[in-house]
């Protein structure tokens, strides 16, 4: 999977180290892309699959995850045409990591804020009350300006400074390295699984779309995501299922119908294979949250 590169409009033309947006969409789905700024994103409604660096997992509201520089990453949601009254909305912090250590260096030593930058090129996921604290922050933020906006932003950079209450995504630090070859292949690519996970995709098929030779696309699929096209697929049904399990009633035999699999000894195979955990417990741990 391709990302491509954004130049934000709102970094391109100006000095500002950071810019905070409320986003209202019908649904979270952009191209798989990367950035020189980082991204704080807190989900207020919504919910679907978060692709940042090698993680793919579901995400729904409450959700805040913090994106290094040049990670690639996307949110994908499906539209709700029967609800278009209730669109998916977020709150998103970008950063400039190298104007706000340099505007800072007067003021503090900034050195373990440059170091976390560094690291978080492995994507992070905030947790626990650090997450109660931030999340306050970043939506006062929308409707703050100068010295009070400003305070709010050095907190939310002094809460990342500090390890407790996060999680990281990737094991291992990741720097895009992509040119803009093949860009538009795998973003045709991404747009058709997205369409069509939950029917039969053969890799004849994944391949015709990439505009490959089946030798080549296994080839090539393997190298951009480190998973086979197969394993790939699994792991954006699973997260597909973890959402009908948090959201709905269903039984879980019509969960695996819905999520793609037609075989519900395969589907529980893998959903343990990625959680741990049978999707029956899964079901049962979120009944003891509060």
């Amino acid at each position: 999977m391709k990302p491509t590169f954004a130049l934000l409009p709102d970094f391109a033309t100006s000095q500002t180290p950071f810019v905070v947006k409320e986003i209202i969409r019908p649904a979270f789905a952009t191209d798989f892309h990367f950035h020189d700024e980082c991204q704080l994103v807190y989900i207020r409604s919504g919910a679907g699959t978060r692709i940042v660096g090698d993680s793919i997992e579901h995400f729904e509201a409450g959700d805040l995850t913090f994106v290094g520089p040049r990670v690639p990453h996307v949110w994908y949601s499906k539209p709700k045409p029967n609800d278009m009254d209730n669109p998916d909305r977020s709150v998103a912090l970008y950063i400039n990591p190298v104007k706000v250590a340099d505007h800072l260096k007067f003021f503090m030593d900034t050195q373990s804020l440059r170091f976390f930058f560094q690291q978080s090129t492995r994507g992070l996921s905030i947790v626990g009350t650090k997450k109660e604290a931030m999340t306050s922050l970043l939506q006062n933020m929308i409707y703050q300006k100068n010295m009070s906006l400003l305070a709010s932003f050095i907190q939310i950079l002094d809460l990342l400074s500090d390890p407790e209450d996060l999680v990281w995504l990737n094991n291992a630090s990741l720097l895009s390295a992509y040119s803009n070859e093949s860009q538009g292949r795998v973003a045709q690519l991404m747009d058709f699984i997205q369409q069509n996970f939950r029917s039969e995709i053969t890799l004849e098929k994944a391949a015709s779309v990439a505009g490959l030779q089946l030798h080549s696309f296994c080839r090539f699929f393997k190298t951009l995501t480190h998973r086979t096209f197969s394993d790939f697929i699994n792991e954006v049904r699973i997260g597909f299922a973890c959402q009908l399990l948090q959201q709905t009633d269903l039984p879980i035999t019509q969960i695996a119908f819905e999520s793609g699999y037609s075989n519900i000894s395969y589907f529980n195979r893998s959903f343990r294979k990625i959680h741990r955990i049978t999707p029956r417990e899964f079901r049962a741990q979120l009944t003891v949250l509060p």
